[in-house]
């Protein structure tokens, strides 16, 4: 099998098993506590992810994710505050919601890309404010808003 179809077979994979996860702890009752102690972690394992993935730059986050996991089409805009980071289209949230509708946009993406970009703003000497305007789960698209 050729890499390019390796790659798209795990991250096919690897989504299915995030979405069938988020809707079996959604099933047992226990998927707020999960993303809750998911959330208090994140702060804790941004510096690795963002050392794993190379990531140097705010906007590289879901550049980066995109290429790695292949699961949102995200798009960023500059604007003069910060940016606007979009996303039309989301393998784990339509994987999810085939699988019983439980939203893992928090605790396995916003949550962690929201800690990476706040680790990268610390780095650099300022502070982020990370403001998710909607996800896929509810709406059209998917939208966090950066202002540094």
């Amino acid at each position: 099998m050729e890499s390019e179809k390796k790659l798209g077979t795990l991250q096919n994979i690897y989504a299915a098993s995030i979405a069938e996860t988020v809707n079996t702890y959604q099933g047992l009752g226990h998927l707020s506590s999960i993303v809750a102690r998911k959330e208090a972690r994140q702060e804790q394992t941004a510096p690795f992810m963002l050392q794993q993935l190379g990531i140097e730059t705010e906007d590289e986050v879901f550049s980066r994710l995109s290429e790695v996991f292949g699961c949102a089409d995200w798009h960023v805009e500059e604007q003069e505050t910060g940016f606007v980071a979009t996303a039309t289209t989301c393998k784990l949230c339509a994987l999810s919601k085939k699988m019983g509708g439980a939203s893992p946009c928090h605790g396995w993406c916003i949550d962690p890309m929201t800690a990476m970009i706040k680790e990268i703003a610390r780095r650099k000497g300022y502070v982020a404010q990370v403001r998710l305007e909607g996800t896929l789960m509810e709406q059209d698209r998917c939208t966090l808003a950066i202002t540094k």
